[in-house]
């Protein structure tokens, strides 16, 4: 076979040079359009029966229709390959470890972050293929929140749950957020049901997005340094120690978050900043 870079007047001399030393016949099968056209070559060795005979034209022309198939296959794979590789590289560039989950916490890919943590196994780990925590607490909120983001609840419904996640090495815990994926038809990147667990480590995390929080959604600095304390697990009692503000002042700010961002629960105000902070 020979690949569309290849010129079909030099094909054609190439087979008829051939033949004078090797072969009878020759023919030149093109199995893409174009101007750089794909070709099969098919010679007939000396001293055997004459090329278009009845029976080898059909069995060439079976042949074909394969041939031409595989090509096809053979160029979706490369789409589907292209494909594959700029998604990883979307996913290195998010600073946050990003895992995908399957049934039973099977793990499907992760971005470089996420192999830096899950590596270290300092509060998170793989084992035996499946992201798992190395504390017992850890690993019960984690396989129940990706159970729940794949499986559902008892009506099917699936949905997403944060919590953090204890680390051996006593440093900050990590911020685990985990939500559904839609399903993919069978035949791509992945199929089923699956859960994005964002891992987010508080001791990497870059200065305050106050800023940008201002200029998107008009917070005040008082709202969003209690939006982002939210964001990185704490409570609403410990974001009024931290700021030395009373717990009314806190939920009064919230709430203007709330409005500010369309937003109606802790749980889709996060989802919003981290949206923002990737």
């Amino acid at each position: 076979m020979l690949d569309g870079g290849e010129d079909l007047r030099a094909v054609a001399n190439d087979a008829t040079l051939e033949r004078d030393e090797r072969f009878d016949a020759a023919l030149v099968i093109r199995l893409t359009g174009g101007a750089r056209p794909t070709c099969f070559v098919v010679g007939a060795p000396r001293r055997s029966e004459s090329f278009d005979t009845p029976e080898r034209v059909k069995l060439m022309s079976g042949l074909v229709v394969h041939v031409q198939q595989a090509l096809r296959t053979q160029n979706k794979l490369a789409i589907l390959n292209e494909s594959r590789d700029d998604l990883a590289g979307a996913l290195d560039a998010i600073r946050h470890g990003i895992v995908i989950a399957g049934a039973g916490s099977q793990v499907m890919h992760f971005n470089s972050a996420a192999e830096q943590i899950l590596r270290s196994q300092d509060g998170m780990q793989i084992r035996s293929g499946r992201i798992a925590a190395t504390t017992p607490g850890g690993e019960r909120q984690l396989h129940r929140a990706i159970h729940a983001a794949v499986n559902g609840d008892s009506s099917n419904i699936r949905s997403g749950r944060s919590f953090t996640c204890q680390r051996p090495s006593g440093k900050r815990p990590y911020i685990v957020h985990v939500l559904p994926l839609h399903q993919t038809a069978a035949g791509e990147t992945w199929s089923g049901s699956t859960a994005l667990v964002l891992i987010i480590d508080p001791e990497h995390e870059t200065e305050p997005l106050t800023a940008l929080l201002r200029q998107l959604y008009g917070f005040t600095n008082t709202e969003s340094k209690i939006a982002l304390r939210l964001a990185h697990g704490a409570d609403l009692r410990r974001i009024s120690d931290e700021l030395s503000i009373s717990l009314t002042t806190v939920r009064t700010h919230l709430q203007h978050a709330f409005d500010k961002t369309n937003t109606h629960r802790q749980a889709e105000l996060v989802q919003q900043l981290l949206a923002v902070s990737l």
